[in-house]
């Protein structure tokens, strides 16, 4: 247990330093063509990782079998990419990763709901109350460097 909870915050430590990479690919090769860097090399990498997998599989008849929907995953990382690049030249990188942990907390509350019809009220206060944090936390923060 301790294990995948030490993946999880990995997982984590990767994914702000990812958006930070991947920040700075944009600024150097503007959004679009640091989306395209970025989305070419993930796929060599999923292919050769794929490639030394011992799990294999050459039957590639099968993804013709799944259902549409299993594909909307790209689409969805493309769109996340590029959001987080949009927000990281407005706020800071806490703000910005906060948010971001704020909307995964909460597609989450709504994928429950969707998919096993379950809800917590507690749950979702505990999301507003990040969010409202951040906000408080951004004016904050604007007015003290006004002052400054």
């Amino acid at each position: 247990m301790y294990a995948i909870i030490f993946i999880a915050f990995l997982y984590g430590c990767a994914t702000v330093i990812s958006k930070m990479i991947n920040y700075r690919a944009a600024q150097e090769l503007g959004t679009w063509n640091g989306s395209l860097v970025n989305y070419v090399v993930a796929s060599i990498l999923a292919l050769v990782l794929l490639f030394f997998s011992s799990k294999l599989q050459t039957d590639l008849a099968m993804c013709t079998k799944v259902p549409a929907y299993l594909y909307a995953g790209g689409t969805f990382g493309v769109i996340a990419f590029v959001l987080s690049i949009v927000t990281l030249n407005r706020m800071k990188v806490f703000q910005s990763t906060i948010l971001l942990l704020s909307g995964q907390l909460l597609a989450g509350i709504l994928f429950d709901v969707a998919v096993f019809r379950n809800f917590s009220w507690i749950k979702l206060a505990g999301v507003l109350l990040v969010a409202a944090g951040i906000f408080w936390d951004k004016k904050v923060t604007s007015s003290v460097s006004k002052n400054d």
